[in-house]
Formats: C-alpha cells, sequence, structure tokens
C-alpha cells in the first residue's frame, strides 16, 4: 500500500566525515566560493552563508537553486548533507539515489580539496549514510508508518550503495525530523558508491 512519504521530495542525505578528520569548517567558506566560481559541483550555485561561529546545525552553507550543500554537525556528528528543494523523477528510492549521486560527487570533491590543507583534510566514511525527510506534513516525526515507509526506500537506497554487505537501516537520534541511518559492514570507496547511483 502506497504511503504519503512516498510523495516525499523535500530531503536531506548526508555522509559523515571519518572520526579522526580535522575539516576546520573554516576552511569550507573559502572552498565553497570556489565551487561558485568554477561551477564544481552539480546545480546552480549561488552563495555562502558562514555559520562558523555556531554548532549543532549547518556551519557553512552553498546555496545553490535545486538544493543546498553544508558543512554540518545536527546530529552531534560533522558531515556534508545535501538538502534537497527542487522535485525530482522517479520513485522515492530512485529520487534517493540522484540526491545521494549529487552528494558524493561533492564529497569527493571536497576530499580533492582539502587535501593539502595544514589544519586537516575531509575523510568521509564510506559505510554510513543518513535521509533526513524535511517535510512534516508528509512525514511527521512521530508516525510510525511514515518511518516504516521511509526505512524501506531507505533500506532499498543501502541495497544499491553496498550491494551484498549486510546493511542496518536505524533511526536518527537526536534530530526533531524523521529520519534513518544507512549502516553497511564493509566501508565502500566514494567513487564506487558515485559507481552504484549514475
Amino acid at each position: 500500500m502506497e504511503h504519503a512519504i512516498d510523495r516525499l521530495q523535500r530531503f536531506a542525505v548526508k555522509l559523515y566525515l571519518e572520526p579522526g578528520s580535522a575539516l576546520a569548517p573554516r576552511s569550507c567558506v573559502e572552498i565553497f566560493h570556489r565551487w561558485i566560481q568554477l561551477g564544481a559541483v552539480p546545480g546552480l550555485l549561488i552563495d555562502v552563508a558562514d555559520y562558523t561561529h555556531l554548532t549543532g546545525g549547518p556551519r557553512v552553507v552553498l546555496v545553490a537553486h535545486e538544493g543546498h550543500y553544508a558543512l554540518d554537525d545536527a546530529d552531534g556528528r560533522m558531515g556534508l548533507v545535501y538538502t534537497r528543494k527542487q522535485p525530482l523523477e522517479g520513485t522515492l528510492p530512485e529520487r534517493l539515489a540522484a540526491a545521494a549521486g549529487i552528494l558524493l560527487a561533492a564529497a569527493e570533491r571536497l576530499e580533492q580539496d582539502t587535501a593539502g590543507l595544514v589544519d586537516g583534510a575531509a575523510a568521509f566514511l564510506g559505510s554510513e549514510m543518513a535521509v533526513v525527510a524535511i517535510d512534516r506534513l508528509i512525514a511527521p516525526p512521530t508516525d510510525a508508518a511514515a518511518e516504516a515507509a521511509l526505512r524501506g526506500a531507505v533500506a532499498a537506497l543501502g541495497a544499491r550503495l553496498f550491494g551484498d554487505a549486510a546493511v542496518d537501516v536505524r533511526s536518527l537520534v537526536e534530530s526533531d525530523h524523521l529520519g534513518c541511518v544507512i549502516g553497511a559492514t564493509n566501508s565502500v570507496s566514494l567513487a564506487d558508491l558515485s559507481s552504484r547511483v549514475e
């Protein structure tokens, strides 16, 4: 039976930094400005917002027409987030995969662009990804049926990303939105993950 969450268009996907990654949010301000100049990541890139003085949310945001990119620690863990604003075609698992592909392209670019930084390079985990439903009307955080439907779509994304590896889908904690985290037993390179959602 179809659930309203199958129509979800406003969502975010997040790739976590390795625990030992020493990337400084301040470094991303200049990098994101350069991305705008170069058109370095997918989308119509517009501006950069600097929230590096805050914690518990987006620290640096690259504003784009289709969706925003952000270095974010909203759930207590630093990572790169892509928040989709404009509709995508396909089923919910297909839309999640498309957004994951955009996120992975940006994460690969951020790893390249921070490789020589003195204050720390970005290194992303290839074994976890979070999915958060931004639309509370379609996906209220306390709706068990919505959570079950989202888990199904996230599990399908996990199978696509991680193949035969054992995949765990768990609820996102420390969030006021409905969300799930995909965790795989084996880490996969960002390039391989990207190739699986092209």
